[in-house]
């Protein structure tokens, strides 16, 4: 717990912390991007990388990480822990300091991910009440971590959210009920019950949700997207069976009850081996990006049309990301490659392929 003392020098710093534009105008205006990543088992980093590829601040941590956390304006980034989760740390890019450490609620864990509200003054939390298996979302207070307030998910396993407007927050109920005693094994298998919840985080009112047909209750839920059109995208990550044919993507409208699941050919479907990664979005938000690392490769959809653009194989590839160009997007893999990606003119550029580096599962866009 911060002391009163503590917490007015933390108030005060945050205030000071230059903004994003000031730090790439530093950098030449080049384009940022932030991940994790491991340079053998036992060392793990968070760090920031250019339009070229190269890591410009860096940052050892004490365990893999899985998602970044970006302020809207300040430059502080955090990183979120792996599931079961315990700890969130955040640092001041402009003089490398930890600026706080958050940890889980008692009896809670994270779940990898979080999220800044539009105006920075709040952090969004997914947390899994272990004791119960009950999905929780916590709203902090920025920059004290203090929680305002806690709301039930409305489901189990609330992996990564998003905002889908300022008051509503759109949570990918994965249905997986885990407990830190038992690493991550899945304790409901027959029970499933994922579903995508739209949430007021003002008084934690569920607006709308829906869920897969029950046929398909163990199609978890895990990452999704939205674009300014207010189209979900979700990812699936399957529990049964490897041969099993299920729909592996999805897309999600506010107010309406059905999911609507999007063609994927059956050669490439199998490829995916029932696992989706990242889920993104480009600029436009025309294009759809979904990837599997266990797959190796990166599938893309035109989302007015329903339609099936085409695949980018690269091994053990997660992170996606929109640049600021339309259609295009950067991809890491464990394997140390950063690619630039445009499915619509059918074009891929290595930037760097560092092979001592392995990038962890997502990476953020810096904006400005």
């Amino acid at each position: 717990m911060l002391s009163r003392r503590s917490f007015l020098t933390l108030t005060g710093a945050a205030l000071t912390v230059p903004s994003w534009a000031s730090i790439t105008l530093q950098k030449n205006g080049t384009q940022l991007y932030a991940s994790a990543y491991s340079t053998n088992k036992q060392e793990h980093y968070f760090g920031l990388f250019d339009e070229t590829g190269s890591v410009i601040w860096n940052t050892q941590l004490p365990a893999r990480a899985h998602a970044p956390v970006v302020h809207p304006s300040q430059s502080i980034v955090g990183i979120v822990a792996r599931r079961p989760g315990f700890f969130m740390d955040f640092f001041d890019v402009s003089t490398h300091q930890t600026i706080l450490r958050i940890e889980p609620a008692k009896d809670h864990h994270f779940y990898g991910h979080a999220v800044f509200t539009d105006t920075g003054d709040r952090l969004i939390t997914q947390e899994n009440h272990y004791p119960s298996g009950q999905g929780k979302i916590f709203i902090r207070e920025w920059p004290s971590g203090k929680i305002l307030h806690s709301f039930s998910s409305n489901g189990i396993g609330p992996h990564e959210s998003v905002l889908f407007n300022k008051n509503t927050l759109i949570i990918a109920n994965g249905g997986l009920k885990t407990h830190p005693n038992e690493d991550r094994k899945i304790l409901n298998l027959d029970t499933m019950k994922p579903n995508v919840t739209y949430l007021d985080i003002n008084d934690g009112r569920v607006l709308h949700q829906a869920a897969n047909s029950e046929d398909l209750h163990q199609l978890s839920i895990r990452h999704l997207d939205v674009n300014q059109q207010g189209i979900v995208a979700l990812g699936f990550q399957y529990q049964g069976e490897i041969w099993d044919q299920v729909p592996l993507v999805a897309l999600s409208r506010y107010g309406q009850n059905e999911l609507e699941y999007l063609p994927i050919p059956e050669q490439v479907r199998v490829r995916f081996k029932q696992y989706c990664g990242s889920v993104c979005f480009d600029k436009s938000g025309e294009i759809l990006a979904i990837s599997t690392p266990k797959g190796g490769l990166v599938a893309y959809w035109h989302v007015n049309s329903k339609t099936f653009i085409g695949v980018e194989n690269c091994r053990d590839v997660c992170g996606v990301v929109a640049t600021t160009e339309s259609h295009e997007f950067l991809l890491t893999s464990g394997t140390g490659t950063q690619l630039r990606s445009n499915p619509v003119q059918n074009t891929t550029t290595t930037i760097k392929n560092q092979t001592n580096l392995h990038w962890d599962n997502h990476l953020r866009q810096i904006t400005t």
